[in-house]
């Protein structure tokens, strides 16, 4: 690591194209000379402007990369394997601790603007002791930001991280930061660009005030801090983001505690474009809806899921559990654990168990043990039109936890057109509408779609114009309910699928052309 220097210094090494810093940075990019180009002059440029703003002082550098989930899509916070990367657009801060509690962060890009807070300021009234009261209080600022007009702002997502320290070391006087910030990672887009601010400057608050976190309290903490944005994801997105590894697919898990079981190859010879839709998926709008209401059905689901194991397999449940005690977390069984502990056929009897659909007034009836935590998931969306999807949303669940945990073996084997084959049926499970059965008995657990439903006609497409041009797998990036796709491509073909994509999608629907070849980078962390 380089560490602290004055910015006169870091300009020095910039110019002089230091060969310490330029072995720093193929440690973390390769050694792709453009890109290496790239960010040393993003890295001047912010000395430049920090230096304009706030003076020459001892500076460091943080940078969070963007990070593409290849498998595993919508299953992190349930106990599944993730398989993501990270990739070489990310977000880039110069930064400085400062003797008291404000935040000020000016960003390049003038249509974000500066934005400035006082951490104290921001904090609950009273100590918060759990996270279950963390996740009430942050829907309460949710709900009167959404009320003021101002959840769309940025803000949030930079006092995400800071807020949720002052409750973790309440009887501490957390100290800010100023800093100058910039972003290659298209906003928006599902590539995770939100998360990055969250582990960037989780980063930053850690260096300033010294705070000593382990792995597994990092991500437990970047992700719970991001509710203060008002979603209601997991840790996923964040371990991918900081433990990525140059060159690696991350085969990974975040619970019930943070595992990385494995640095995957990425397969020789292959390239994964990213194409943005041109659709925004706003988290804090109709596409945060839909996210909070799919995690809902998740947890909705998952009592059904305890009483099930409870009554037909008690004794596994319980092995689990007992196994379990010593963890700093308030639930032992998720749906993740369902494919490490049934055979397929027990699995299909679970799912064929669950309601088709259910409504709010139903499941406070059928489970009045369990009001509290079904009308604290109901506050985070409305009211679903088409009540809750328990059996599908499950299904795709269950099915993308095997699709994912196979990818090792898949990888290992270098078996890309199973590769493409996962991507191709978990993008099914997101689609708007599918012509072929979304469960089908008669087929083995990784070909189940299921019925997730979190895509958008216009990418639905854009996966179909890649598949037909060769593509071994394509499928939606992110969240869904917009933003970008991601195409799995022989290296020789990537042009023949970008020039589709402009001559079928980008042209006709008369929206700019934006498309990236992921590389994976290291992961996050100070320069």
């Amino acid at each position: 690591m380089i560490g602290k220097k004055n910015t006169d210094e870091w300009r020095d090494l910039i110019r002089k194209r230091d060969r310490h810093l330029i072995s720093r940075l193929e440690s973390v990019y390769g050694e792709n000379r453009a890109l290496l180009e790239e960010r040393l002059n993003a890295l001047l440029t912010l000395t430049d402007k920090f230096g304009e703003i706030y003076g020459a002082k001892e500076v460091g550098f943080v940078r969070a990369p963007g990070r593409l989930n290849t498998l595993g899509r919508h299953a992190d916070h349930r106990g599944a394997y993730i398989n993501p990367m990270s990739i070489d657009k990310e977000i880039l801060l110069c930064y400085a601790g400062r003797n008291d509690d404000s935040v000020e962060v000016y960003n390049l890009d003038r249509s974000y603007g500066t934005r400035d807070f006082r951490i104290t300021e921001e904090c609950a009234p009273v100590p918060i002791t759990s996270d279950s009261a963390w996740l009430d209080w942050t829907q309460k600022k949710t709900d009167e930001r959404k009320a003021a007009g101002t959840n769309e702002d940025w803000s949030p997502k930079l006092k995400a991280a800071p807020v949720y320290l002052h409750m973790q070391f309440p009887g501490e006087k957390l100290l800010g930061f100023e800093a100058v910030v910039s972003s290659s990672i298209p906003g928006k887009a599902g590539l995770s660009s939100s998360s990055a601010i969250v582990v960037a400057s989780m980063e930053i608050m850690m260096d300033v005030n010294h705070i000593s976190l382990d792995d597994q309290q990092f991500v437990r903490y970047c992700g719970a801090a991001e509710w203060y944005v008002g979603t209601r994801g997991g840790s996923g997105d964040h371990a991918a983001i900081k433990f990525g590894r140059l060159g690696k697919i991350t085969h990974m898990r975040t619970l019930p505690e943070l595992m990385i079981d494995a640095y995957l190859p990425f397969p020789e010879g292959y390239q994964i474009v990213i194409f943005d839709s041109g659709i925004e998926a706003v988290k804090t709008g109709a596409a945060g809806q839909k996210f909070n209401e799919k995690t809902a059905t998740y947890e909705i689901g998952e009592i059904y899921l305890r009483e099930y194991m409870q009554e037909r397999h008690g004794d596994i449940l319980q092995r689990i559990v007992d196994s379990r005690q010593g963890l700093e977390i308030e639930k032992k069984f998720h749906l993740g654990d369902v494919v490490e502990c049934l055979q397929q056929q027990q699995i299909y009897r679970l799912v064929q168990h669950l309601p088709e659909r259910i409504n709010r007034q139903a499941l406070l009836k059928q489970w009045p043990e369990d009001q509290a935590l079904l009308k604290q998931q109901f506050a985070t969306h409305s009211d679903p039109e088409g009540d809750y999807q328990i059996r599908m949303v499950l299904t795709y669940g269950i099915a993308e936890a095997e699709r994912s945990r196979m990818l090792k073996e898949v990888l290992n084997r270098n078996r890309v057109d199973i590769y493409g084959q996962l991507m191709n049926v978990s993008h099914n499970g997101d689609r708007v509408s599918l012509s072929s059965p979304r469960f089908n008995p008669e087929q083995d657990l990784h070909l189940q779609p299921g019925d997730y439903n979190c895509s958008i006609p216009e990418i639905d497409g854009m996966v179909d114009i890649a598949l037909e041009t060769g593509a071994d797998g394509a499928q939606i990036s992110g969240a869904g309910m917009g933003g970008s796709m991601m195409v799995l491509v022989k290296t020789e073909a990537v042009d023949s699928v970008i020039d589709a994509m402009r001559a079928r999608y980008y042209r006709p629907h008369n929206i700019e052309e934006k498309n990236i070849v992921a590389s994976p980078v290291q992961g996050a962390g100070l320069l």
